[in-house]
């Protein structure tokens, strides 16, 4: 996949000063374990329904400890708004029972119960400001249309093309990843984006075919 993002991230870090979607997960006062739990339940399910839940839940468990403590039909209970609760009480509850604290070495992450790259990367970028790449739907659905070109498939190639356009001060690359994660989300949506007001329309190949 060829493209000099050089001119979008200018672009969209200039986007971001307008401030970026608020969340109880982006205050900088959360734990590392706090981003991790979020970014845990954002797999699969919008932010808006996780931001309903999410605060109860970090102060009924704020930490590793409480959850060990806390049965697999409990944490059930605790994450059934959120869908997939069966699954993610399970795998909380095997994190918990198996770590003192949450390894922050990347590959250490990936290997926890159904985390993977996503999860593992966004909680290193936002909890700790590391210069790293993230990737999911809505940024390939960025990536893809801007260039014309599907995003590659292979995770190792993903995140490296993903890593050549993050800026490398990690505090600019956690406000651009953000950045991209919003503008995914609320202007280059999957249904009916924001052409007309895209602040990227003059240098997006869908835009261009659009056109047409």
């Amino acid at each position: 996949m060829c493209y000099d993002g050089s001119s979008t991230r200018r672009t969209l870090l200039s986007w971001a000063d307008d401030g970026p979607r608020e969340f109880p997960w982006r205050d900088r006062s959360r734990s590392f374990y706090e981003v991790f739990l979020a970014e845990f339940l954002l797999t699969q399910t919008p932010a808006e329904n996780v931001a309903d839940v999410y605060p109860e839940l970090c102060d009924r468990y704020p930490d590793l400890d409480s959850l060990a403590r806390a049965s697999e039909s409990e944490l059930e209970s605790a994450l059934e708004p959120l869908g997939f609760q069966r699954m993610r009480a399970a795998a909380l509850s095997e994190v918990a029972a198996t770590h003192d604290s949450l390894p922050r070495d990347g590959d250490e992450l990936r290997e926890l119960p159904r985390v993977g790259p996503y999860v593992a990367d966004a909680t290193r970028c936002f909890a700790l400001a590391e210069s790293v790449p993230i990737v999911d739907r809505n940024v390939v659905r960025v990536y893809e249309r801007l260039s014309g070109e599907e995003f590659p498939t292979a995770d190792a190639e993903r995140r490296s093309f993903a890593a050549e356009l993050l800026p490398s001060d990690g505090e600019r690359a956690r406000t651009y990843n953000l950045a991209l994660l919003d503008f995914g989300a609320t202007v280059c949506t999957k249904r009916e984006p924001a052409c007309p007001s895209c602040p990227l329309r003059e240098r997006c190949e869908y835009v261009t075919h659009r056109e047409r």
